[in-house]
């Protein structure tokens, strides 16, 4: 099928363009009013419309399956065994193991099953339907636009009978049609089927996705072109086909009348500016203006950009950026001291956080275990509540107990909370302290830390020794009971039944005494927790106090020293920005200079750009001569206005870059202090696009040759432009070179 899909974009392109173009609609009206309804399509089409994305892919990879099967021989092993010459009929033996079934063979086997399967399954849909067409489609269409007349003639004949190719073994596949081409591929996959290591592993087990990456999946090309393929397959969701079955008995769509009128507006076109050179010209120019003026919007940023930087840059000594470099380094160095005090400090407020929720971990645990401990005693309440007297009298003292620990436990949980909230309040507090004063006085911080560490370990030690008493006592209490409560349980058990009812009313009772029981141990832990909160409380208000005094007078000192600091760099920043500003203004002001001096040479380059442009004109011509262009007359007129000229010169500050034009100069750049040459000539050489195959001439004065030379060799480099390089001796005294071509 031919590929059209370059002229379908270029049809879209044009219909959006011309939309809203008044010329477009005016024509097409007309010939839509012209329409006498004698236009005609006949004929019928059959057709296979192909997706030749899928068989390109199979197309390019079945070579690198064939190639991985030619290359992946047998793995043989050999044993030499040499045994008695009277016990054996041979001197030597010879053992040989061969594997063919590697992971890789069985990944191209299942590929080449899982391609002919893709491919089968389009095959067989397509191979009996016919491929026959013939159309004829006629329109004409007579028009008077104002005072022109035109006149319109369509007769568009088709017809199409394709066959199978006898022989699909071609070197051009694009001889062949897109149905042959998968016919081709078809027979490559099952001749890759064929070959002795393919049917030596036929009946192994395939490969089941997702494929492992073995190196030589990974590494081998032909093997990385299989992976792609079974990639492609698998994400390949479209029907790959399409078959079209039409027959046109005469009448035109308006959809198909729309296209031809297209069709007709570009061949006015295409006939107004052959017939009208003078149109043609015009055009060439409008367009080529329109795209320098596009071009130059495009570049403007850029190289304002470019100038300012440069500028900026120049501004600025060496030895200044050093020296501000080395300001900024020691700014950065306090900071980073400042920062690794408050480092520290997060440090020891992030262990003492963590210690608080290692305490609340453990009080979790505790809670948890007298939950599960309440939960086991009211388990067994429920039976012991049904049996006889001693069973209650054991339960009541066991509940008794447990309900003791349970308080002791809940006691020492305040005391932790009421011990945490206050600890974490003074944390808070001294937290937003540190954060304020970003700053500190390391032999003064670290004695500061040491007290409070000392302190607080002390605290922390004699609640970690007073939770260790309480569990361990509660541990044992625990042990003791449930021993007792497991033996009376066990010994007791069978007299339950005829117990249950006599048991019910004492229960009663005994629940009123552990309730008054409860009451009154409540009473006296709240007594105890009291007097304990008042001492802690104490103690904690002297280490705050201690550390409210401490940190005031660090804060009033490191505030001090930071203003100081702040201050002073403020003075040295404002100091380099003013010296910065008047450097500044200097090199502006050089460069001023230098374009004032560059202008006073624009006569030396108007000289140099007409002996450089005649040389360009002369091989234009030799070009349009060489083309076979009767009309390259005009061409050279039109190419006149387009001619480019980048001039490298020298002056009393370096060597100048400037862009020549027909009649305007733009300075490119100024290589201050510099005398040589060739630091542009990289410059140069970017500097100018858009002439690929295009004549390039050079011409050089005052300049010894040899860099007019390298400049030509690194344009035919580049640019593959054909290079003429002449010396121009009217300006000997100059060292003026210059570059001329043609923009776009």
């Amino acid at each position: 099928m031919v590929d059209f899909s370059k002229y379908y974009r270029s049809y879209k392109y044009m219909q959006d363009m011309l939309k809203s173009d008044f010329t477009h609609n005016y024509i097409e009206e007309a010939l839509k009013d012209g329409d006498e309804g004698k236009d005609s399509i006949f004929g019928k089409t059959n057709e296979k419309v192909i997706d030749m994305d899928w068989v390109i892919a199979i197309e390019e990879t079945l070579p690198y399956i064939q190639k991985a099967i030619e290359e992946q021989g047998r793995f043989i092993k050999q044993a030499e065994n040499v045994v008695r010459i009277k016990k054996a009929k041979k001197i030597l033996t010879v053992e040989r193991e061969e594997g063919f079934a590697i992971y890789e063979n069985r990944v191209l086997l299942t590929l080449i099953h899982k391609a002919l399967m893709f491919v089968d399954d389009k095959y067989s849909k397509m191979k009996d339907v016919p491929n026959d067409s013939y159309n004829n489609i006629t329109m004409n269409r007579h028009l008077e636009l104002n005072q022109q007349k035109l006149d319109f003639s369509v007769n568009y004949v088709n017809e199409k009978h394709e066959s199978l190719a006898e022989d699909l073994d071609v070197e051009d596949i694009e001889s062949l049609s897109d149905f042959d081409r998968i016919r081709r591929i078809r027979q490559g996959l099952n001749e890759c089927l064929a070959t002795p290591l393919m049917k030596e592993i036929a009946k192994e087990p395939q490969v089941k996705p997702p494929l492992t990456q073995t190196n030589l999946l990974k590494e081998n090309p032909n093997f990385k072109k299989a992976v792609e393929l079974w990639s492609f397959l698998d994400t390949y969701k479209k029907q790959g086909f399409e078959l079209v079955g039409e027959e046109y008995n005469g009448k035109m769509t308006d959809e198909n009348k729309e296209d031809v009128y297209l069709a007709m507006e570009f061949q006015h076109f295409m006939m107004s500016i052959t017939t009208n050179p003078a149109l043609r010209k015009m055009l060439q120019e409008k367009y080529e203006e329109e795209n320098a003026l596009a071009k130059e919007e495009a570049d403007r940023p850029e190289k304002v950009k470019e100038m300012v930087l440069e500028a900026q840059t120049e501004a600025v000594s060496k030895e200044e950026i050093e020296k501000l470099t080395a300001e900024i380094t020691e700014l950065k160095q306090k900071i980073a001291e400042l920062e690794s005090v408050i480092e520290e400090k997060n440090k020891i407020i992030d262990e003492q956080q963590a210690e608080i929720r290692r305490l609340q971990t453990e009080n979790e645990q505790q809670k948890a275990l007298i939950a599960e401990q309440k939960q086991k005693i009211e388990e067994q309440a429920n039976i012991i509540k049904t049996q006889e007297g001693k069973i209650a009298a054991l339960e009541n003292e066991r509940e008794s107990h447990a309900k003791q620990v349970e308080q002791m436990n809940a006691d020492f949980a305040e005391k932790t909370r009421i011990a945490e909230e206050n600890f974490a309040n003074r944390l808070s507090a001294k937290q937003k302290e540190f954060d304020d004063a970003q700053t500190a006085h390391n032999e003064y911080v670290t004695k500061l830390n040491t007290d409070n560490a000392n302190k607080i370990a002390e605290l922390n030690t004699n609640h970690s020794n007073e939770v260790a008493q309480l569990k361990s006592d509660y541990e044992n209490r625990i042990d003791t009971i449930n021993k007792e409560n497991a033996t009376a349980t066990a010994n007791l058990k069978s007299d339950y039944e005829g117990q249950l009812t006599s048991m019910k009313a004492d229960y009663t009772s005994q629940i009123k005494n552990y309730e008054k029981q409860i009451a009154d141990i409540n009473a006296e832990n709240a007594k105890n927790v009291k007097e304990l909160n008042d001492n802690h409380a104490k103690e904690i208000k002297t280490i705050t106090k201690e550390c409210e005094k401490r940190m005031a007078d660090f804060e009033k000192e490191t505030t001090k020293k930071m203003n100081d600091t702040i201050a002073d760099v403020k003075k040295k920043a404002k100091d380099e920005v003013r010296q910065a500003e008047k450097t500044a203004k200097e090199k502006i002001a050089e460069a001023k200079g230098e374009n004032k001096l560059f202008k006073k040479k624009k006569e030396v380059f108007e000289a140099a750009y007409a002996a450089g442009s005649v040389g360009l004109m002369a091989m234009l011509a030799e070009k349009y001569a060489s083309e076979g262009r009767t009309d390259f007359a005009d061409h050279l007129v039109s190419a006149t206005a387009a001619i480019r000229a980048i001039m490298i010169a020298p002056t009393p500050k370096g060597i100048t870059l400037t862009m020549y034009t027909h009649g305007s100069a733009k300075l490119l750049k100024l290589y201050a202090g510099v005398t040589r040459y060739d630091v542009a000539i990289g410059d140069t050489v970017s500097s100018f696009g858009g002439v690929e195959g295009q004549p390039v001439f050079i011409s050089f004065a005052g300049v010894g040759s040899e860099v007019a030379d390298e400049i030509a060799g690194k344009i035919k480099e580049t640019a593959d432009c054909k290079v003429t390089v002449s010396q121009n001796r009217r300006i000997q005294s100059t060292g003026i070179i210059g570059i001329y071509f043609c923009g776009e």
